[in-house]
């Protein structure tokens, strides 16, 4: 009777150590292009990931697919008229602990003038999901003429798929 609870106790101490923390960390902006950190742990792995900007740490969520866990993580940029946003996965196995599954940069708007008073805003959206055994990366761009502070038309590309083998 003993060796079983020392065994369910060495098991539950074992599987108590693989569990995944994520610690967001703001790191004060000297210059714009200083990332935050999120630093990630499980059992005696333990790393750090830089990104975004002005101190600010990604957005993430931990994934369960198909047993394995994933961390994704996104993160936006604003460049003036020019602004960005990473959609990154991350592999939480131990072998390849924190290793990029895959890496998007969207340009997510763009102001472009046209006349004197006439620009044309590019808006895009991105999700990314795990569905069987691959990555659907959904991307959905707008248009939108403004003219005069007036919305003229708004036009869809309508959305695009890519699927990435896991």
């Amino acid at each position: 009777m003993k060796n079983i609870i020392y065994i369910s106790l060495l098991i539950t101490l074992l599987s108590c150590n693989k569990e995944v923390s994520i610690t967001p960390i703001e790191v004060s902006s000297s210059w714009r292009g200083t990332p935050g950190k999120l630093v990630v742990k499980k059992g005696d792995l333990v790393d750090t990931i830089y990104d975004c900007h002005f101190g600010y740490t990604p957005e993430y969520k931990l994934l369960k697919h198909l047993e394995k866990e994933y961390l994704f993580t996104s993160c936006e940029m604003n460049n003036g008229g020019d602004n960005y946003k990473t959609f990154v996965l991350w592999s939480l196995e131990d072998v390849t602990f924190l290793d990029t599954l895959y890496f998007k940069e969207l340009n997510i708007s763009k102001e472009i003038k046209i006349k004197d008073k006439t620009y044309n805003w590019i808006r895009r959206k991105g999700n990314l999901k795990l569905v069987k055994n691959a990555i659907v990366f959904e991307m959905d761009s707008i248009i939108t003429l403004v003219e005069n502070d007036e919305t003229k038309d708004t036009i869809s590309f309508g959305k695009r798929f890519k699927r990435i083998k896991l």
